[in-house]
């Protein structure tokens, strides 16, 4: 006997929460009381008793709430493959019953496209939570702030002529020229080779 919540009964008789729940009340759907005080309905015998105590007379029996569509019942058959599949979602990352839309795209079923939203929900709750803790950090501000000090670090390798000129007094102009070209040379060269390291990488 396999026992299952009021709302996977629901879902496998193709009904809502509200319709399973007043059938219990009415005593029209049996349930199982577990020890821990849950009632659970037995997926073995529950669509017999569907068909059986439950009106189908048009006007008669349970309607859904407003702004809610009533699913029919599932034809014969139908029960097990609803189970199985229930069961199966969680570890297959496509459905199996993935069926053609009027776009002839492809829809995922509810339980697919529902624990997809909740991955997308986990892993975005946690890029915030690493940002907040400041283990993440936007690539924006990592740009600037490598522009500055790369900008900062130019500023003071151009500067080394000065302060050479300035700490040797006896250099001669031809020997500040000399290494101001070495200076510039370098930062052409470390220019030219992040270039391609960029290309590269694209």
């Amino acid at each position: 006997m396999a026992l299952i919540t009021k709302a996977e009964a629901a879902r496998v008789l193709g009904v809502t929460r509200e319709a399973v729940y007043a059938a219990i009340r009415t005593n029209r759907l049996s349930v199982v009381r577990t020890g821990d005080g849950r009632e659970l309905v037995n997926s073995s015998t529950m669509r017999d008793e569907w068909q059986r105590n439950t009106q189908k007379r048009i006007g008669r029996g349970p309607k859904p709430p407003a702004g809610t569509q009533e699913f029919t019942p599932l034809r014969p058959g139908e029960v097990e493959a609803r189970l199985s599949r229930a069961t199966s979602t969680a570890s297959s990352p496509v459905s199996t019953d993935a069926r053609l839309g009027q776009t002839n795209e492809v829809v995922p079923d509810y339980d697919t496209s529902r624990a997809r939203t909740e991955h997308l929900k986990a892993e975005l709750l946690e890029l915030e939570r690493q940002q907040k803790e400041k283990i993440l950090v936007k690539a924006e501000e990592i740009e600037t702030k490598w522009v500055e000090i790369i900008t900062l670090a130019r500023t003071k390798l151009l500067g080394i002529p000065t302060k050479a000129k300035q700490r040797i007094p006896d250099l001669d102009t031809d020997a500040i020229s000399i290494l101001d070209d070495i200076v510039r040379e370098t930062l052409e060269d470390l220019s030219t080779t992040a270039a391609d390291t960029d290309q590269a990488a694209a």
